[in-house]
C-alpha cells in the first residue's frame, strides 16, 4: 500500500486501514440503482459529511461494499471518498449471497411460470444440489424445492438471469425483498413469505476479476461478512471536494480528526442503531 493511510485499527481477526482515496482509482463490482443513488446523494448533501467508509480490497482496490456511496459522491462533485482497506484474502472475510424472498404469491405454478418466462428451465430436485454448476439458483417453497437451470457462460450472466426473474415477479404484483440466507429461510418456515430464491455465492476471485475487467454484477449479488467495520467517521463533504489539497494532506487531516475522537468497540450481536449485526463495529464518537 504505497498510498497514505490515515488511521489503523488493529483487530485480532482483521486489521482495518482507514484512508481517503481518489474515486477514479477504485473498481466497482456491482451495479447501482438510480433511486437509491438519488436518495443517498440527497442525504449526504444534507448532512454535509460522509458517515461511514466504503470497504475496499487493499491490493486490487475493488470495492466490496459501498457502490452507491461512490456514485452519490460523484454526483455531488467529489473526487475522493473515505475507505476502509482490508486484506480480502483473509479467510475471516466471507462472501455470502442475498436470498430473494417472494411474498403476495397466489400459487406455486404462477411463480414457476414467470421463472420459465425469464429464460430458465425448472426441475424439482433435492436440496443438496443447490449451488452446484450448472445450477443458477433454486426456488424454495415450504414443501418443495425447484432448481433453476439456464445456459450461461459465467456467474455474472447467472445473476443477470436472477435479476430478470425479480423484474418479472415484481411486474406481476409480487413483493421481492433481499435477506440473509438465515433470515429468508426463517421467514419461509414461519409463513411470512411464500417462497425464497436461493442464490449461489461468488468466489473472491470471480468478484475481483469481474471488477477489474469492468463487467459489473447485478445489484445485491454479493454480501460480504467482515469481522469488523469502522463507523462514524463523518468526513466533511468539502474535504472530499477539495482538489487543491494533495492526497497526503487530506489523509493527514483525516488522521487528526480521528485521533481526537473516542473509539467504541461494539461486539457482534449487540444492538446498534436499532439492529443486531453478525459483525463487530468500531464506532468513532465525539468526546463529551
Amino acid at each position: 500500500m504505497s498510498n497514505p493511510i490515515a488511521y489503523t485499527i488493529i483487530n485480532e481477526r482483521l486489521n482495518l486501514y482507514i484512508a481517503i482515496r481518489d474515486i477514479d482509482s477504485l473498481h466497482l463490482h456491482e451495479e447501482t440503482i438510480p433511486e437509491l443513488l438519488q436518495q443517498l446523494a440527497h442525504t449526504i448533501e444534507a448532512d454535509g459529511h460522509v458517515r461511514n467508509p466504503i470497504i475496499v480490497d487493499k491490493e486490487s482496490l475493488v470495492v466490496l461494499d459501498g457502490m452507491h456511496r461512490i456514485a452519490a459522491l460523484e454526483k455531488l462533485g467529489a473526487k475522493r471518498i473515505p475507505v476502509c482497506l482490508i486484506d480480502y484474502e483473509n479467510p475471516n472475510v466471507v462472501v455470502c449471497s442475498w436470498y430473494r424472498t417472494i411474498a403476495d404469491a397466489s400459487g406455486v405454478n404462477q411463480i414457476l411460470t414467470l421463472v420459465v418466462q425469464a429464460g430458465n428451465t425448472v426441475r424439482k430436485m433435492s436440496e443438496n444440489k443447490i449451488g452446484v454448476s450448472p445450477v443458477v439458483a433454486a426456488i424454495k417453497f415450504r414443501s418443495k424445492t425447484y432448481v433453476l437451470y439456464s445456459h450461461f457462460q459465467n456467474m455474472r450472466e447467472a445473476y443477470d438471469i436472477i435479476e430478470r426473474v425479480e423484474e418479472l415477479l415484481e411486474k406481476n404484483g409480487f413483493k421481492i425483498d433481499h435477506e440473509t440466507e438465515i433470515n429468508a429461510l426463517q421467514q419461509l418456515r414461519k409463513g411470512q413469505v411464500d417462497a425464497v430464491i436461493c442464490t449461489p455465492a461468488l468466489s473472491k476471485k470471480e468478484i475481483v476479476e469481474s471488477a477489474l475487467s469492468g463487467q459489473v454484477f447485478a445489484h445485491k449479488t454479493t454480501r460480504h461478512v467482515i469481522p469488523a467495520r469502522p463507523l462514524g467517521l463523518n468526513v466533511p463533504l468539502n474535504l472530499l471536494k477539495d482538489e487543491k489539497k494533495s492526497l497526503m494532506d487530506v489523509n493527514e487531516e483525516l488522521n487528526r480528526m480521528l485521533q481526537h475522537r473516542h473509539l467504541r468497540r461494539v461486539q457482534p450481536g449487540v444492538p446498534l442503531n436499532g439492529r443486531n449485526s453478525e459483525e463487530e463495529f468500531y464506532v468513532f464518537e465525539e468526546y463529551p
